[in-house]
């Protein structure tokens, strides 16, 4: 439960970070004069961008949990590689689609799901591959300093 507790914690910090810069680089490249956490249309729906602001940096902290409590799956020795894969993608995909959708990043019909699912894929895929070769590349090192000891 610690181990848990302390990835929630990590993804609250990370995803609040990267809720924040994303959210300020894409007012910046909307031209924006005043500072938006998402679309305009979105903020339009709060009192203010301080409520705005407040509700997205909740949405991104629970962002940052679903992808940091859910990388735990990973540590699971007893599953083989594709299982955590699954796994992990499933728990992604599914706590992130709604939490994407509140942010007012797409409305809510299936093309816009189709879409956000097609470049989910891509991006899961992307990053899955660097994330492997990295660790391929560990394992390489780990069993060159292994063979000269021997």
């Amino acid at each position: 439960m610690k181990r848990i507790s302390i990835q929630a914690l990590i993804g609250i910090i990370l995803g609040t970070f990267i809720g924040l810069i994303l959210s300020l680089v894409f007012s910046y490249l909307n031209g924006a004069k005043n500072y938006y956490p998402s679309s305009p249309a979105w903020t339009a729906q709060f009192s203010g961008t301080l409520s705005a602001t407040c509700i997205s940096v909740f949405i991104w902290s629970l962002i940052g949990i679903v992808f940091s409590v859910g990388a735990l799956v990973f540590t699971r020795t007893d599953w083989s590689i594709a299982k955590m894969t699954i796994v992990h993608l499933t728990i992604s995909y599914f706590g992130f689609l709604p939490l994407a959708i509140l942010s007012g990043w797409f409305p809510l019909n299936i093309g816009q799901i189709i879409g956000f699912t097609g470049t989910f894929l891509v991006v899961y895929t992307i990053v899955f591959s660097i994330n492997m070769l990295i660790a391929k590349n560990e394992v390489k090192s780990i069993n060159r300093k292994l063979k000269n000891q021997s």
